[in-house]
């Protein structure tokens, strides 16, 4: 694969140079570097966004690097871009020399508002990243405006360029948390995720596949100076209101099961939770302050837990049989999410414990915990709610790796779990707040097989997102989200079983506790 890159003065941002970078070593490169482009002019209506600016778009992922420190060895072609007004168009000399190179690809790293040469003079698609959802925010800056109005997520795509602001097809897209407390936070966010991308899009280029995304939202601007002022004021309270929620209110996490009943289950979901008056809620154990993350037991017998001891403030993985409580984890490690799975090998039981180290794989039975060893992951990634699926003769993992965070969903394939996994070519499957993260097993119905995944764009726990998925093999992946899960009297659900006509879920109440922060702060605290 050979792609050009336009860049300023042989830099790029360093969230661009991370892209390029995931090219490597199956791409070759040959950099297009401007050396003209003008500044953007300042304007006194924007002052306050221009001091904004340096404190948030200004950032670790923004900041100037050298695109060679990126590419490696690299043919370079300087040239002076053609001024019109705050526009640049490409001269002929770059032209010429862009049909001599004849990349796949070219990707826009540098220069401002560039006018696209007609197809004959310029057959070479031109890439760019737009961080916004074209279908809600075009323009920029990116990030403000989804700040400002309370959108819970900030979308970002690659399109081929067009004359037409941030409005050229889509090859890819993701969106990232919105932290409506801070905008430096949501912009490092974005930028932190946005060179899983470029990869995508070029893939989709090269087999003709479009995105339907319409380019209908707004054509937004600078801020002027009293619409950032409002701004500035939402943030510091925010960020007071959150400062005083961590110090004094805690989540009351318990589980509860409810039989499920099958005359009612919409196609859209998998099962529909019945009403709280028809709900068990399951007794908490003596010493432990909540439970939450259920799972089933082998062939039903009881649930498995994470629950909390009230005295180290750890999670432990609990087997809860009757009146019976049997702690499965290592009490000096934190341990969560007991995800378990049925298949040849007999129950298996992979709890996240990345706090711990590296991710093991237990044998679960009547005696207790067989431990089989680390799961043979690439990288040996420390693993969030990793989550297993075993079906036509192969085994899938699908979990976050914790140096990415929960909003980037990967998957992995295996014969067999004593088999090396292998990253599947669709991943990672989805980048997003809303179910990017595992919630619970994978269910397969006579309506489908279905992914819970958890939707994180505004409190955590507090919701989750059913998938349908339509393709599953060693070699193709797709799904769909065909609906959400969501309580009206509490928060959650945050975690869905469904077993025997039976659904087993968690949930949660805020409760004001004047040593909240402090129980906090514990927890935070690294474990040995």
């Amino acid at each position: 694969m050979k792609i050009g890159v336009i860049v300023d003065n042989m830099t790029v941002p360093r969230w661009a140079g991370e892209a390029l970078a995931t090219l490597r070593p199956d791409a070759t490169f040959i950099v297009y570097n401007c050396r003209n482009t003008p500044p953007s002019p300042r304007r006194l209506r924007h002052l306050a966004y221009y001091a904004l600016n340096l404190f948030t778009i200004r950032n670790v992922m923004t900041r100037p690097t050298r695109v060679a420190d990126h590419v490696g060895p690299a043919d370079v072609f300087d040239f002076e871009s053609e001024l019109e007004g705050l526009w640049q168009r490409l001269p002929d000399a770059l032209l010429d020399r862009i049909e001599e190179d004849r990349p796949d690809a070219i990707v826009k790293f540098g220069m401002n508002l560039l006018r696209i040469p007609d197809r004959s003079r310029l057959s070479v698609p031109i890439l760019s990243y737009h961080h916004g959802d074209p279908e809600h925010f075009r323009g920029r800056p990116a990030g403000f405006h989804e700040l400002h109005q309370r959108w819970p997520a900030l979308g970002q795509i690659v399109q081929i360029l067009s004359n037409r602001l941030d409005a050229g097809e889509v090859l890819a897209f993701a969106e990232t948390k919105v932290l409506a407390h801070s905008y430096r936070r949501t912009l490092i966010e974005a930028y932190r995720h946005s060179p899983l991308l470029l990869k995508v899009a070029l893939a989709n280029l090269a087999a003709g596949k479009r995105l339907a995304k319409l380019p209908n939202g707004k054509n937004y601007r600078l801020p002027g100076n009293a619409t950032v002022a409002a701004f500035v004021l939402a943030r510091i309270v925010l960020t007071v209101r959150r400062l005083v929620y961590g110090a004094f209110y805690e989540k009351q996490w318990r589980v509860s099961t409810a039989p499920a009943d099958p005359e009612s289950t919409a196609r859209a979901f998998p099962v529909p939770i019945p009403p709280p008056q028809a709900w068990n809620i399951v007794p908490l154990p003596s010493g432990y302050a909540f439970l939450a993350d259920p799972f089933f037991g082998p062939r039903g017998d009881g649930l498995l837990v994470e629950a909390l001891n009230g005295a180290t403030d750890r999670g432990e993985i609990l087997w809860l049989r009757g009146d019976a409580a049997t702690r499965l984890s290592d009490p000096d490690h934190h341990h969560s999410y007991p995800a378990t799975a049925d298949t040849d090998e007999g129950c298996l039981l992979i709890p996240e414990m990345s706090e711990k180290g590296r991710q093991r794989l237990y044998l679960l039975s009547e005696a207790g915990l067989t431990d089989l060893g680390e799961l043979a992951v690439p990288g040996n990634p420390r693993l969030l709610d990793p989550t297993l699926y075993a079906v036509n003769g192969h085994v899938y993992l699908f979990a976050n790796r914790a140096d990415e965070g929960d909003g980037v969903l990967r998957l992995w394939v295996a014969e067999s779990v004593k088999s090396e996994f292998v990253e599947h070519p669709a991943s990672p499957i989805l980048i997003s707040p809303r179910g990017a993260r595992m919630a619970g097993s994978v269910l397969a119905t006579d309506e489908g097989v279905f992914r819970f995944g958890q939707d994180l764009r505004t409190r955590y726990g507090d919701g989750l997102v059913a998938h349908r998925i339509e393709e599953l093999s060693p070699s193709a992946y797709r799904e769909a989200a065909v609906g959400d899960y969501r309580f009206s009297d509490r928060r959650g659900p945050h975690t869905l079983q469904v077993r025997d006509r039976l659904i087993a879920f968690d949930w949660y109440r805020e409760r004001f506790h004047p040593l909240a922060g402090l129980r906090r702060l514990r927890r935070s605290k690294p474990m040995a």
